[in-house]
């Protein structure tokens, strides 16, 4: 009976570590794909960035002065930051259509097309975030794993979508952080202990069995 008990822990612990194992490769997954993200946008912010200083050469005067982009691509401000460049791209490329030379040189066409790479980038490394998040949200829902995934610290991915006024729940990944492997050795400490003692349980039974076993000979 302890053998069997203490096989039955064993799978559990296995079923637990491979459920453990599998949410934390598609957590990493997420947070790899949300710092694409992050990328894609420091780049256009950066690019943005450029495209003003080279307008400024051709407009002189306090509407170009005071702009600039902010380059905090932190999930915290991520939304206003993307939110921004838009504004302001749209903004400088009203300006641009006042100087035909400006829209004519080879700088400026490179920094646009530079912008409009960036921005398919972060449309396209949102759409991957998101599959990520399918993914690892629809395997946390799943049985054995629903039954250890809040537990072990794995809390619902938010997913991320883009409309006119910037990322909506971008905020909230921020707060997306997983288990670092603490809860997991706890647990298994702990499992392992109780391991032990069955083993040694099952160990001193079986020793018994076999005595009573060797004496009934003896005596027969």
């Amino acid at each position: 009976m302890l053998i069997l008990f203490t096989l039955l822990i064993l799978g559990l612990l296995f079923g637990t570590v491979s459920s453990y194992n599998s949410l934390q490769k598609l957590a990493q997954d997420v947070r790899a794909n949300g710092s694409n993200i992050q990328v894609a946008l420091s780049k256009k912010l950066a690019s943005i960035n450029q495209l003003i200083d080279v307008v400024k050469n051709y407009q002189e005067g306090e509407q170009l002065v005071q702009l600039k982009v902010s380059q905090d691509t932190s999930t915290a401000n991520m939304a206003n930051s993307y939110q921004q460049s838009g504004t302001v791209l749209a903004t400088v490329q009203g300006i641009a259509e006042k100087f035909p030379n400006l829209k004519a040189s080879e700088q400026y066409h490179r920094l646009i097309d530079s912008i409009q790479a960036c921005e398919l980038n972060i449309q396209q490394s949102r759409e991957k975030y998101n599959h990520a998040v399918k993914e690892y949200n629809t395997k946390r829902v799943r049985v054995p794993t629903v039954f250890i995934a809040k537990s072990f610290g794995f809390p619902e991915a938010p997913y991320l979508q883009f409309d006119i006024s910037g990322i909506n729940e971008i905020t909230s990944l921020k707060d997306f952080k997983t288990d670092d492997g603490e809860r997991l050795q706890q647990m298994l400490s702990g499992a392992g202990n109780k391991v032990v003692n069955l083993a040694s349980k099952a160990g001193k039974v079986g020793k018994d069995f076999a005595t009573k076993i060797k004496e009934n000979n003896t005596n027969k």
